[in-house]
């Protein structure tokens, strides 16, 4: 049971997955089903007309404050008409407020959150509605962080790869970052964040991602954080960034993305991080003899899991090959020399497993 009164794991947009498709309607039935519904969509045109000529005619006041609320009732996606509610709330809810009426004006926005919050549950993925819920918190100078915090722990709950949850809550913490000194504290309980949703479900993109971008901010700012004791984990992490081990991260980092590879191979998230661990701003700190020990592992790895994945499937791994072409490129730019024949095998391998690239795999051939 959530927090929230009425968005759970049971919400309507999750439980629709797994669900067979309604049976199609015959022409009869759908002919009374459109003679049921026309008053209602007569109903909505005039509701839509009579909203858009208040808009158009800047009518503010309480009527098509109402008229906006009961149109948004029924389509969530009409972005017209919440820029239209934001224009009612600065002047007509907010007409006879002074500008240092913090107070009125929480209230006015704790009450527009709450209708917010009613349309995410409906529609979780709508950009206007996240949008707007964004825009009365710049606003409320007394907005409440923790509490969307907490509210955005819930949604991930629900669909832990949902990619405006978690831009939302980028927006949220670099809020509270303006209000907290110890900006890398937060930046820290971030990381930690991410490594708790990617143990959750390694197929989530997005908490890949947010740890990319945390990952060089805390090697550039180095935080000195006190962490609760018996944490050896995290303070294992700390002393990496602390001391910008790059060479000590990679080696702490690959034995996470290991455990995700085998985990499911098929993930394509995971391989990409993997791409983005051998990227400039790892390398360019590390000696070359560090770089060559750290690829040849990391392809070493790879190559056991695609045998395993030949072993069970009778074919290789496209994402496996695919890494290993990419990281002996990398080996390429530093000795200016690779296993040509390998090389060339695996890209006639890549063209047979997906052909959509061929003409892709048959350049690198060329090139190399």
């Amino acid at each position: 049971m959530s927090f929230i009164q009425g968005y759970s794991e049971n919400s309507s947009f999750e439980s629709v997955h797994g669900r067979e498709k309604s049976a199609k309607l015959s022409k009869d039935d759908a002919l009374r089903r459109m003679k049921s519904e026309k008053s209602k969509v007569d109903n909505y045109k005039k509701l839509c007309n009579k909203v858009l000529i208040g808009n158009k005619e800047k009518i503010y006041n309480q009527l098509y404050y109402n008229l906006v609320t009961e149109l948004l009732d029924w389509n969530q996606e009409l972005y017209t008409v919440w820029n239209y509610r934001k224009n009612l709330i600065i002047n007509f809810l907010f007409k006879d407020l002074k500008d240092d009426d913090y107070s009125k004006k929480h209230e006015i926005f704790e009450n527009e959150l709450k209708f917010i919050l009613s349309k995410l549950k409906k529609s979780p993925k709508s950009y206007w509605i996240w949008n707007h819920r964004i825009w009365c918190l710049k606003l409320d100078k007394l907005s409440n962080w923790n509490f969307e915090l907490a509210l955005i722990d819930t949604f991930l709950k629900v669909d832990s790869r949902n990619y405006h949850v978690w831009s939302y809550r980028r927006f949220i913490v670099d809020y509270m970052k303006k209000d907290n000194s110890n900006n890398n504290l937060i930046d820290y309980e971030e990381f930690k964040f991410t490594t708790k949703m990617i143990n959750r479900d390694i197929s989530n993109y997005s908490a890949w991602h947010n740890r990319s971008q945390l990952i060089v901010k805390l090697f550039i700012n180095s935080p000195i954080i006190i962490i609760k004791e018996n944490d050896e984990e995290n303070d294992s992490y700390l002393k990496i960034f602390n001391n910008k081990d790059k060479l000590s991260f990679l080696k702490k980092e690959l034995n996470l993305v290991k455990t995700a590879i085998y985990t499911d191979p098929e993930d394509s998230s995971v391989w990409f991080y993997i791409k983005w661990l051998i990227s400039e701003f790892f390398i360019n700190d590390l000696k070359d003899n560090e770089i060559l020990d750290t690829i040849n592992q990391m392809i070493k790895d790879i190559e056991e899991l695609n045998e395993v994945e030949f072993d069970d499937n009778r074919f290789d791994n496209k994402w496996c090959l695919i890494s290993i072409v990419y990281l002996m490129k990398q080996i390429y730019k530093l000795q200016k020399t690779i296993d040509t024949e390998k090389f060339s095998n695996l890209l006639n391998k890549l063209e047979k497993l997906d052909p959509m690239r061929i003409e892709r795999y048959r350049e690198f051939k060329i090139n190399f």
